[in-house]
């Protein structure tokens, strides 16, 4: 990394003046993202327009769609990236994760079909979720910034290759596990892995767990290996802000410009507890359960993805052949349950 990337933080970015602020304004975030980006794949975004009661609200429904008995849960099932996923139907390089999910997509998407509860059972469910799926403004106004910063012709701009945003979004709940049994290595949240669309956004609750890879740590980009010898830091929760993070697509698209980083799920850092005669322990026993609202970004189907102008030249040549984003996406979904 060049001596611009020296910090170890992930940068906060304030999104309100590229919201609302002047085309200066605007291009100065988007500087400040692109920048981010380059050196981490991650940033905190603050201002970014979705209301925090919006948030709350959204994981308490995440609270009681998880509270609902497992035999209604199995009932919305899927193997097309829609509805319940049960603990250890994921996998992630073969390791099974442990959690549980819920995955919404676009409302308008006829070719994946939202699976929804039954209304008497979770009353206002779907209307509220087809509601959070505006979260997919935000996804384009990032888009927006990232194009300002390359300035992209509007033919080229990246938005436009998302046009129909066929995104999707999931619930996810981590269930309470012995705190050894996840620092021994045994289990796994998420084992290290890269996102594989174009962009990430990640609502987190307080419970902490996320940890991207220290990319000076290892001379590596493939997450097994990662794994054996790098390093990851922390990625606190931090209230009123997205996380956002870089997918592959997106990586290619800029031909490495923008770092798609290797991240995990784990235990949050181990704390010391009380001791007593009675009760003598040094850790924790359980790790709380852990509540998260990722949102997934990728482009249209038919879309093919090159490295953009501005990121390539004689000097830096082309790094990837194109490549047709709806053929990748399919293999790689195909390969996520187990």
């Amino acid at each position: 990394m060049d001596s611009s990337c020296d910090t170890p933080d992930i940068p906060l970015i304030d999104f309100g003046p590229f919201l609302h602020g002047s085309a200066r304004d605007r291009a100065q975030v988007a500087s400040s993202i692109d920048a981010a980006f380059r050196c981490h794949g991650f940033i905190y975004l603050s201002n970014h327009g979705i209301e925090q009661g919006k948030l709350d609200e959204c994981f308490e429904w995440s609270r009681r769609f998880f509270g609902l008995i497992e035999e209604e849960k199995k009932k919305m099932q899927s193997l097309h990236y829609r509805g319940y996923s049960g603990v250890g139907n994921e996998k992630v390089r073969e390791h099974i994760c442990m959690k549980e999910g819920f995955g919404c997509g676009n409302p308008e998407d006829v070719s994946q079909p939202n699976i929804w509860p039954p209304e008497e059972l979770l009353p206002d469910f779907r209307a509220f979720m087809e509601d959070f799926f505006q979260c997919t403004i935000l996804v384009h106004h990032l888009l927006d910034s990232l194009s300002l910063a390359l300035d992209l012709s509007s033919t080229d701009s990246l938005s436009e290759k998302h046009i129909h945003s066929l995104f999707n979004f999931d619930l996810l709940h981590y269930p309470a596990v012995p705190t050894q049994l996840l620092h021994s290595g045994n289990i796994a949240r998420i084992p290290p892995h890269s996102d594989f669309g174009t962009l990430t956004l990640l609502f987190q609750d307080n419970v902490g767990g996320l940890e991207i890879a220290d990319l000076g740590s290892a001379n590596t980009e493939k997450s097994a290996e990662f794994e054996k010898y790098g390093s990851f830091k922390l990625v606190k929760p931090v209230l009123g802000t997205a996380v956002v993070n870089i997918g592959y697509l997106l990586m290619r698209w800029s031909n490495g410009r923008w770092k798609n980083t290797i991240h995990r799920v784990v235990g949050p850092p181990m704390r010391e507890a009380s001791t007593n005669s009675d009760n003598p322990r040094t850790v924790e026993d359980t790790t709380p359960e852990r509540y998260s609202v990722p949102f997934f970004a990728v482009p249209d189907p038919e879309t093919v993805v090159e490295a953009l102008p501005g990121c390539w030249n004689i000097d830096v040549p082309k790094k990837w052949k194109p490549m047709h984003a709806g053929n990748f996406l399919r293999r790689k979904r195909k390969g996520i349950y187990a």
